[in-house]
């Protein structure tokens, strides 16, 4: 019997009033190998902010608006990626006809995306080619004097990247390996991190390789989260060989990854069976022998080490009928939290799978013991890490106390809570329950509201669905602090709030026996599976890269797949359109398609 099937049998005493159900209930069999990326825009096939995409704050003028809202509305309808990957053009016009008015005329493009897209500086050096990104952390400056506030890490990164259109935009010679996902990848930078001449570091050795890590690859979408330990200029390598590329050596790498310099999580080791997967020490992430060590470990406790796994927790109702079940009714570990200058927030991620679910049953992760601390540098040059006492109405260190997000299992949903001090503050019900799951508790500084944004978030690994929910701690109103005379204090020329908390908390509860859940007795145990379990300060999140699109209207239709017949309303000379609007499109064979739609009226007034 596998792992993921595995669950106790009981002999039960006849009884008429009660009905028993064995440990079969929602049982997930293993990691599906399509398991997909949720982080921003999941359904985006590009997924970098940068000029090709389309955003509602480009459109200026409400003709525009309207042009925006037909194209969108007709791109998400599946008829129009049939009609576009069929050719079926006539049908294609007829439904432009039916979405757009009558008072338009109109004009389609459909342009495949290598041809209109420009390139401005990928690298290429025999070995390996660079592709530049430019991370740029949040800043906030404190009025009135402008007193920056980093609002994200400085020094970690959280990227999403298509590498299906990477790998298109690279053509011929350099591609990122899908296979074993971008093992033959590395990610560099400049000794100082602001230097834009990449290949001048490169030759005088002012170069360093980067710390990073994979958590997620869909190889249905392309999409791929990267975790890396820095921002400014960085530069993805890619390698023409089954390793990367070390520029430093100038050899390429003996492992896949460049490991232990990159590596992938458990959930990634999973899916795959690779046994690259490494602690990232940019942040901090929670090991087995960490677990070992905290004595997370035992059968009195409900959890159980693996191979390719963190824990596996089991709880259950005690007894039935007057049998004990093999696991606690409360499984918990409180582990320590090492990361430091949380400046911005801090937040906590874990990777699950449901495996076997009992109504009732709840788990949580969350911080224990949160503080609020400040580190101050006044006008004579004296700066105070850690500052103890009262300033700006509050007294620091401020304790806020515990944060926890709960999933809470029903009949046949989930409910997400929020809690603070043991208090519900926000709850969502999720449509379902949600086996695999990527689950994210955040913390981070609001500087312009003088408190704290709280969210909660899980992510659907497998059906794309996600589901999130937020409250505001208010410093002022709770703890008296007046930030405005904080900032604007004249002594005062450098602040830097730092959310510390004490623990991270992982636990699961199941309701005890023998009372029965809707007469309902559950004779086998709740279990889930923690793949991987981390936490960083709040990261940037956020890059441009060096692609454009070249809008021009002769070029668009030149490279227009659509036959000139169908490609407007009225097929009349001298088309200007007054009103434009831009997508990208993705087919299910995995091209990749400029849509580009132009409006004008042919009503008069």
């Amino acid at each position: 019997m596998s792992r993921a099937a595995e669950f106790t049998m009981v002999i039960l005493m006849t009884d008429l009033r009660i009905k028993f159900i064995r440990g079969q209930a929602r049982i997930l069999e293993a990691i599906a190998a399509t398991i997909i990326i949720l982080v921003l825009a999941a359904l985006m096939p590009v997924i970098f902010n940068s000029p090709t995409t389309t955003l509602r704050s480009q459109v200026q003028t409400s003709m525009e608006w309207y042009a925006y809202d037909v194209l969108i509305t007709t791109i998400n309808n599946p008829q129009f990626t049939y009609y576009v990957q069929h050719g079926n053009w006539s049908a294609l016009r007829s439904l432009l006809n039916t979405v757009i008015g009558p008072q338009y005329d109109w004009y389609i493009a459909v342009v495949p995306y290598n041809d209109v897209v420009t390139i401005t500086s990928v690298l290429r050096s025999g070995n390996y080619a660079l592709i530049p990104m430019s991370v740029i952390p949040s800043i906030y400056y404190a009025p009135p004097i402008g007193i920056p506030v980093p609002l994200t890490s400085t020094n970690t990164s959280m990227l999403s990247i298509n590498v299906y259109t990477l790998n298109l935009i690279l053509g011929n010679g350099y591609q990122i390996n899908t296979t074993l996902p971008l093992s033959n990848v590395a990610f560099i930078q400049c000794t100082n991190p602001l230097e834009t001449n990449i290949t001048q570091c490169i030759e005088s050795g002012n170069v360093r390789i980067l710390s990073w890590w994979l958590e997620y690859f869909d190889p249905r979408t392309g999409v791929t989260v990267v975790w890396v330990n820095a921002t400014g200029n960085i530069y993805m390598l890619v390698s023409n060989g089954s390793t990367p590329f070390n520029v430093l050596k100038n050899t390429y790498c003996q492992y896949p990854y460049c490991y232990p310099i990159g590596g992938i999580s458990n959930i990634m080791y999973s899916t795959l069976n690779a046994p690259y997967n490494n602690e990232p020490q940019f942040m901090n992430y929670y090991t087995q022998q960490l677990l070992s060590q905290y004595q997370c470990y035992s059968a009195s406790n409900g959890m159980y080490s693996g191979s390719d796994y963190l824990v596996e927790i089991k709880t259950s109702g005690g007894t039935a009928s007057g049998q004990s079940l093999n696991a606690p009714t409360t499984s918990s570990c409180t582990l320590p939290v090492s990361i430091s200058n949380n400046v911005g927030g801090v937040n906590a991620y874990l990777i699950g799978q449901v495996l076997t679910s009992i109504p009732g049953t709840t788990f949580t992760l969350g911080f224990s013991n949160v503080n609020a601390k400040l580190n101050v540098c006044f006008i004579n040059g004296t700066c105070i890490n850690n500052y103890s006492g009262s300033i700006a109405g509050a007294t620091f260190p401020i304790d806020i106390g515990n944060i926890y997000v709960t999933e809470a299992f029903g009949s046949n949903h989930e409910h997400l809570l929020l809690s603070i001090n043991g208090n519900t503050v926000n709850s969502t019900t999720l449509p379902s329950y949600y086996y695999v799951y990527l689950l994210t508790l955040s913390l981070s500084f609001n500087p312009a509201k003088c408190g704290i944004n709280i969210n909660m978030t899980i992510y659907d690994l497998v059906t794309m669905s996600s589901n999130s929910n937020s409250t505001f701690y208010n410093l002022t109103k709770y703890n008296e602090l007046n930030c405005s005379e904080l900032t604007t204090n004249p002594n005062i020329t450098g602040i830097d709030l730092v959310l510390s908390p004490g623990n991270l908390l992982l636990e699961q509860s199941t309701p005890s026996n023998p009372n029965p859940i809707n007469d309902y007795i559950y004779v086998y145990n709740a279990t889930t599976m923690i793949y991987d379990l981390w936490i960083s300060q709040t990261p940037t999140t956020t890059y441009y890269m060096p692609i454009t699109i070249t809008y021009n209207f002769a070029l668009i239709d030149k490279y227009n797949i659509v036959p000139p017949q169908y490609r407007e309303r009225f097929p009349i000379s001298g088309l200007a359109p007054t009103a434009s609007a831009y997508a990208i499109m993705q087919l299910p064979n995995g091209t990749y398609y400029l849509v580009y739609l132009g409006l004008m009226s042919v009503t008069s007034g």
